[in-house]
């Protein structure tokens, strides 16, 4: 045929069995726009016809620009890496998506961020992300996910962020995530999550951020958790937590935020904890403890919160809490407290919120409490006081 010129494309076709045993063509990525007419580049080609048959469960809306007529490099929350040049990071976060998470992104190899968090995803974890084995981040909270956690996890031995918070996750804690040794951050609060927490915890030593809040844990705290040196945030308020609060949490040298709240812990609060002195906020409320208040804690001079309120805690208020001159929120409130309310009070002027009501305080009121100008709160009632301000 002299004269006449042939445009060809080359396209992988796949024969897929449909119902009925009906034979259909189903187009894939090779020599497409979207990897830049290439049929040589292999991984980038995978990782294409991977996100494709992913695109339908996890976005049935069809809101994405994924398609072979769109360059990779332009589809939406892709970022191409390396060379030759494979998916890096799929970062689709806050976009309303509220599909499932599909086990066909476990295919992505070269993968290292993996964002699906704030979307509207149910369904399960699929086991086939364990095999994302070069993930440094796998965020997928606040969203609707159910089932238990996989222990695939454990295989993201490269993983530094796990964040699976704000969803129906069930089960417990699994064992194989004792492997994830490069963990700087684990939050899984606000979750469904049961069973104790596991000693192991305290292996993962380069830890600075532990969230478990919000779930339905049980048993003790691990004595273990005080080998997390690095740990800036331990938060584990608001589970079904018994015993004391281990002394060796006042190992934490590098604690700024300490929630043990809501809880039904027991016995007192250890004398160790005034040893946490980069701590900004302590919150020990309504978790049934006992005792006397420390007068170590006033060594915790970059106290911003300090809340122990709804506990049974007794005797006298400690002067030396006077010395928390940071402190904006003191809240003692629903203890049995007794003696006099300490004229040292009076020397924490950025205080906002000063509740000391329902305990069992005697005498007159401190007219240092008169010092206090940027009070916005004050509740003294309930106690057996006298006098004014």
């Amino acid at each position: 045929m002299a004269g006449f010129s042939v445009l060809s494309l080359v396209v992988t076709v796949v024969v897929v069995a449909g119902a009925g045993g009906a034979v259909t063509a189903q187009l894939v990525c090779s020599g497409t726009v979207a990897v830049s007419g290439s049929t040589t580049d292999v991984g980038l080609i995978a990782d294409c016809d991977a996100l494709l048959d992913a695109a339908a469960a996890l976005d049935p809306n069809d809101t994405l620009n994924w398609a072979t007529t769109v360059a990779m490099a332009s589809w939406d929350g892709i970022t191409l890496a390396g060379s030759p040049a494979r998916v890096g990071e799929l970062e689709l976060h806050s976009r309303s998506l509220n599909g499932t998470v599909p086990a066909e992104l476990g295919d992505l190899t070269n993968l290292t961020v993996l964002d699906l968090y704030d979307n509207g995803l149910s369904g399960s974890i699929p086991a086939d992300l364990g095999d994302l084995t070069n993930l440094t981040y796998l965020r997928l909270y606040a969203n609707d996910l159910s089932g238990s956690i996989p222990a695939d996890l454990g295989d993201l031995t490269n993983l530094i962020y796990l964040y699976l918070s704000g969803n129906g996750l069930s089960g417990s804690i699994p064992a194989d995530l004792a492997d994830l040794t490069n963990l700087v951050a684990l939050d899984l609060s606000e979750n469904g999550l049961s069973g104790s927490i596991p000693s192991w915890l305290g292996d993962l030593t380069n830890l600075a951020e532990l969230r478990l809040s919000g779930n339905g844990l049980s048993g003790s705290i691990p004595a273990e958790l005080g080998d997390l040196t690095k740990l800036r945030t331990l938060d584990l308020s608001g589970n079904g937590l018994s015993g004391s609060i281990p002394a060796e949490l006042g190992d934490l040298t590098n604690l700024i935020y300490l929630y043990l709240s809501g809880n039904g812990l027991s016995g007192s609060i250890p004398a160790e904890l005034g040893d946490l002195t980069d701590l900004t906020v302590l919150e020990l409320s309504d978790s049934g403890l006992s005792g006397s208040i420390p007068a170590e804690l006033g060594d915790l001079t970059d106290l911003i919160a300090l809340r122990l309120s709804g506990n049974g805690l007794s005797g006298s208020i400690p002067a030396e809490l006077g010395d928390l001159t940071k402190l904006r929120t003191l809240d003692l409130s629903g203890n049995d407290l007794s003696g006099s309310i300490p004229a040292d009070l009076g020397d924490l002027t950025s205080l906002t919120t000063l509740n000391l009501y329902s305990n069992s305080l005697s005498g007159s009121i401190p007219t240092e409490l008169g010092d206090l100008t940027n009070l916005t709160t004050l509740d003294l009632s309930g106690n057996d006081l006298s006098g004014s301000i």
